[in-house]
């Protein structure tokens, strides 16, 4: 956890670093040599979050601190195609839930693929239509059963990995994106995930019509959404210890909220800020997940955290 930290504060010095030794260069260079720069088509980077919970698809997965770490690649060919990968993992900070796999261990570590482009841009390439579809494997590293003698827990088999399959559409516009995916877990649920949302991000020096330079590189940002599924999936999401048969019925899961703040010195790095309010809508989910949570039962929970993006 330290190196993570170390390699935080390391970028933010190396930052201004590069961002003072682009300022020189771009002075001495030549008017002509700059507009005939091209940049790089592959980018690179490596997100670090810091959260008092962990909530995926509008349920919480623990309601205590958790590290969430992920490094990701982007190559943009025939522009605006382009492919990439991502590797995320999740770290519980606390032994709030106690089984094996869960007590300070790296428990989860999720890895994607994925493809995409614009399918339509404006002529002032302020409004564009992106599409991107993927693939998700999610791996838990979780060992043996739960101890019922340990506070009379039931006992669980171990997690097994998902597959997912996933398209993802958005629009995006000076006002707000509207955006929606779609996931399809083939393998152990065989069940569908739908999520609608909006989300919205503006510098406060636009924001307030100013031309600081403090302004222009601080960002608000927000976002809502809402998620579906069919019945195999939420009783999946929600509640797992459900008798066979005995199923959710499909139809609305949750919605939630973020709104965050972000300080970005340069292009290379940011960090910011981020408060967010879950809530799962369903009587039969929020039932279910009460009595599936042996370590958590919110099903209305505020949350929030920091968050540091290093791209290269």
């Amino acid at each position: 956890m330290k190196r993570l930290l170390i390699a935080a504060a390391s970028a933010a010095v190396a930052c201004g670093v590069f961002a003072q030794e682009a300022k020189d260069a771009d002075a001495k260079a030549p008017e002509t040599e700059l507009e005939e720069k091209d940049e790089s088509p592959i980018e690179a980077g490596f997100d670090v979050d810091f959260f008092t919970a962990y909530v995926w698809r509008n349920a919480v997965q623990s309601d205590r601190p958790v590290a969430q770490p992920c490094v990701w690649a982007d190559w943009t060919f025939l522009d605006p195609h382009y492919v990439g990968f991502s590797v995320w993992q999740n770290y519980d900070l606390s032994n709030r839930r106690r089984v094996a796999g869960y007590r300070g261990e790296w428990n989860e570590t999720d890895y994607n693929i994925h493809a995409g482009t614009a399918l339509w841009t404006s002529d002032d390439e302020e409004k564009k239509v992106n599409f991107e579809f993927g693939h998700d494997w999610y791996t838990y590293n979780l060992h043996g059963t739960w101890d019922e003698a340990d506070g009379g827990y039931r006992k669980r088999k171990d997690f097994p990995t998902t597959y997912e399959l996933y398209v993802k559409l958005e629009f995006k516009n000076p006002i707000v994106t509207p955006y929606t995916q779609i996931s399809h877990e083939y393998n152990r649920v065989n069940g569908t995930h739908y999520e609608l949302g909006l989300k919205k991000e503006e510098a406060l020096s636009d924001l307030f019509d100013s031309e600081n330079e403090l302004l222009s590189q601080l960002t608000l940002a927000g976002e809502v959404n809402v998620n579906f599924g069919s019945s195999k999936y939420l009783t999946y999401l929600y509640d797992g210890d459900r008798d066979e048969g005995e199923r959710i019925p499909h139809g609305i899961g949750g919605i939630g909220a973020k709104v965050g703040l972000t300080y970005a010195p340069c292009d290379h790095f940011s960090i910011g800020a981020m408060l967010g309010y879950t809530s799962i809508l369903g009587e039969d989910a929020r039932d279910g997940f009460r009595e599936m949570a042996y370590y958590c039962d919110n099903t209305d929970f505020v949350w929030g955290g920091i968050q540091a993006k290093v791209s290269f």
